[in-house]
């Protein structure tokens, strides 16, 4: 039955080539976004989008064609992945000026805690990360999850001075569970 069946898939090598790399995602760079590389990130990410032909799209000057053709069809699907782009780019951003103004002031550390969690939650779903070998992988999550203790301390009001100079002065490995845990035992609920 397979071998009747008539396939419309091109084996023609040119053709395989150019559609396996059209919409292949290319890491641009290895620049993260932060409150102080802005120009720097943003003149690379531009240029990767100018490179893969696609910023006519981000600047507005690719003009929707008439709806009934087929060059509407192939503007349509570049303006949904340009957009889509942006989209996540944006949230990325929302998230992360939300979370860097975060602070625990009137919360509970319960809820200032559960502020964070859900924030880095989101944070997570849109990373797009991709590694080489599973030892970069297990550092990075080693070294964000090591920023995230030391966010969540920086944040807590003062009262919590003297728990977080103890966490931040022993030597022993803590998750953020187990810093969490610690400020629960103490009883440190205002």
């Amino acid at each position: 039955m397979a071998a009747s069946s008539s396939s419309t898939v091109s084996t023609y090598q040119t053709e395989i080539g150019a559609y396996r790399t059209e919409n292949v995602p290319v890491q641009v760079t290895t620049i993260h976004l932060t409150k102080k590389n802005y120009l720097k990130w943003s003149a690379v990410i531009t240029m990767g989008i100018a490179g893969r032909g696609l910023i006519a799209y981000v600047n507005g000057s690719k003009v929707e064609p008439v709806a009934n053709s087929m060059a509407w069809d192939t503007w349509f699907l570049e303006d949904n992945q340009m957009y889509g782009q942006k989209k996540r780019k944006v949230r990325v951003y929302q998230l992360m000026k939300h979370l860097y103004a975060l602070r625990q002031g009137d919360l509970s550390v319960a809820n200032f805690y559960a502020a964070l969690k859900f924030k880095w939650e989101d944070l997570d779903y849109y990373s797009d990360d991709i590694w080489s070998c599973p030892q970069d992988q297990m550092h990075y999550m080693t070294k964000k999850w090591d920023n995230r203790i030391f966010f969540f301390l920086a944040r807590l009001n003062d009262e919590f001075e003297n728990i977080r100079s103890q966490i931040l002065n022993t030597e022993e490995s803590f998750s953020i569970e187990d810093v969490y845990s610690r400020l629960k035992s103490k009883g440190s609920w205002s």
